[in-house]
């Protein structure tokens, strides 16, 4: 990681590591075109001023995030004595400033590379009047001067600095932003997968699971109808017979498309009163259906809601209440359908931790739906469950009925 970083702070700072060679090449060919000093001093000045690219290059490389590391300030140091020394042996040298000023910006910060140009150009005046290439009556033009050009370097070279590194800070964050876009998908495909999950359980749970619990059921019973009564075993064997080609058709559906399946034009209210007739004809308890109010068309998802909210609440009056009677009602109100469904069993604590997915799959689906579900009960009193969908009226509807699940 740590490679990472620096391998990006290297390739942000490409450009002016092309500048810094550019500049260092001119520097040189300048110095060796003007040996006054001598040629002996000249190339060394020259050889001075051309060793610091390469370790600038190796600083980028190895420095980490932000300004002012010890690379940085080694380097800075390093840099500003090797100039001084270069000016020394040829006055030409201090073109270098235009290599080493950029430089200071980008590896310190305001405070640490204003004072290191300042130390270079004034020490570049003090240099070439110790050497006596800087006439006495010449101190006080050259003094003013170097005050222009440090007051120069300074706004520019910081301002330079400062629109580069807030563009290299910028990639930054882009990199960050589409690797945290690139995250988000992935913790949104996860999350999709397990909401798909889910409702595939659901699904499973609120047909597949409740047909077999019927098939089970009428079975036993056949075993023991099979010489008593002949005629009631042939019968459950029908039932048998029709449910097991629901949960086919059911399954198919499922894998197929994950979608409301086996449509059969019926009317919400005539797909709930058959679910309460086969309930009461396999399991014997008395069930009533009523409907208040008029029927009227609602969304598809809507009246599969209410169909899978009745058949789970009627399986669990079927494996836990023991009831004599149940009771459904439909209700259409202005701008949703409550359905509610009462049983006069031996009902339950709500408050005490309860296994299976019954219940809290039905309340998923509801609130999925954007509905409300309450469930009310007590040991030995029964238990009510009540869900309310949102279905408001539809204007200029042509009909007042709409499509909607077969009871499994």
């Amino acid at each position: 990681m740590q490679q990472q970083r620096r391998d990006g702070q290297f390739f942000e700072l490409r450009a002016w590591i092309a500048y810094s060679a550019a500049a260092t090449v001119a520097t040189v060919v300048i110095i060796l075109a003007n040996p006054y000093t001598g040629f002996a001093r000249s190339v060394a000045s020259a050889a001075i001023i051309l060793i610091l690219f390469p370790l600038f290059w190796l600083v980028v490389r190895l420095r980490r995030d932000g300004d002012d590391g010890p690379w940085d300030v080694g380097y800075c140091l390093l840099a500003a004595a090797g100039y001084l020394v270069a000016l020394s042996m040829n006055d030409w040298a201090n073109v270098a400033l235009f290599v080493l000023s950029p430089q200071f910006f980008l590896l310190l910060s305001m405070v640490p590379a204003s004072i290191a140009i300042t130390v270079v150009n004034a020490g570049g005046v003090l240099v070439r009047w110790a050497i006596g290439d800087l006439p006495g009556d010449s101190i006080v033009d050259a003094g003013a001067m170097t005050l222009l050009v440090i007051a120069f370097s300074i706004f520019f070279g910081h301002r330079i600095a400062a629109v580069s590194k807030q563009s290299a800070e910028r990639g930054r964050l882009i990199d960050r932003l589409r690797q945290q876009q690139k995250e988000i998908a992935e913790l949104s495909e996860q999350q999709g997968a397990a909401s798909e999950r889910e409702r595939i359980a659901r699904e499973m749970h609120d047909t597949l699971a409740q047909g077999f619990t019927s098939i089970v059921t009428l079975g036993h019973a056949v075993q023991g109808e099979l010489d008593a009564d002949p005629a009631a075993a042939r019968r459950h064997v029908e039932l048998m017979t029709e449910t097991a080609q629901e949960n086919l058709q059911e399954s198919r559906r499922i894998i197929a498309a994950m979608t409301p399946g086996r449509l059969s034009g019926s009317a919400l209210p005539e797909a709930l009163e058959r679910v309460v007739a086969r309930f009461a004809e396999e399991t014997g308890v008395g069930a009533g259906f009523v409907v208040d109010g008029d029927a009227r068309p609602a969304p598809p998802a809507v009246d599969v809601v209410a169909l899978r909210v009745l058949q789970e609440s009627l399986s669990n009056v079927r494996k836990h209440a023991a009831a004599r009677t149940v009771d459904v009602e439909l209700a259409y109100l202005p701008d949703a359908l409550r359905l509610r469904v009462t049983d006069d069993g031996r009902g339950f604590d709500r408050h005490t931790p309860r296994d299976g997915y019954g219940l809290d799959g039905m309340a998923a689906r509801v609130r999925e739906a954007g509905g409300a579900f309450s469930v009310e009960s007590s040991p030995g009193a029964g238990t009510g469950i009540t869900v309310e969908l949102p279905a408001p009226a539809v204007v200029g509807a042509a009909s007042a009925s709409a499509s909607t699940e077969e009871p499994a």
